[in-house]
């Protein structure tokens, strides 16, 4: 055989098999050590105000300050969609989780008629849930992929973020100790 037509065949194998260790690492949450760190951490939370989720998603719709549903303690707020696969997975834990700490949601770039199909099939663990349309809050709060979480404090002040589903894993390694050092 001539080399010409072997080494497009050995260049093309070489290419699946890195994209496939790729993709395995990714599937089996190896990806969720190598987190983006953000820039916000320790800073004032940008607004949340948002249009809430029991409302028609006219430009002349009343927009409320989904922070005030809950002063003076910790809380969640999980960028979400969906249409989004991970999001999808990672609700039953938020389920959990929200009977622990209150969860505000921030519905980024979907529709009211599919949201309501979301929630009914995989629950509803968000106090408030804001529409994000344009993604601008998504933007100010640093978001680069959802499912996205932040961790905030009593004061206000982002304490963690985590790019990705949260799972009991993540929640016990990231949040658990940020909560205790929070309460100290």
């Amino acid at each position: 055989m001539n080399i010409r037509f072997l080494l497009p065949i050995g260049i093309f194998l070489a290419l699946v098999t890195i994209s496939a260790v790729s993709m395995l690492s990714m599937l089996n949450g190896d990806q969720a050590s190598k987190q983006l760190p953000s820039p916000l951490i320790g800073k004032k939370a940008p607004d949340l105000i948002l249009a809430p989720l029991n409302t028609t998603l006219s430009t002349s719709q009343k927009k409320s300050d989904l922070k005030q549903s809950v002063e003076n303690e910790p809380f969640l707020v999980n960028f979400f969609a969906s249409w989004c696969a991970p999001c999808q997975k990672e609700a039953p834990f938020l389920n959990k989780l929200s009977n622990k700490i209150p969860i505000i949601g921030v519905a980024y770039k979907d529709r009211s008629d599919e949201l309501a199909i979301f929630l009914e099939r995989f629950g509803d663990p968000f106090i408030k849930i804001g529409f994000d349309n344009d993604g601008k809050t998504a933007i100010n709060w640093g978001v680069y992929g959802i499912p996205e979480t932040f961790l905030i404090s009593n004061e206000g002040k982002i304490i963690a973020r985590h790019a990705g589903e949260i799972t009991n894993e993540v929640f016990n390694s990231l949040f658990i100790p940020s909560i205790q050092e929070m309460i100290r």
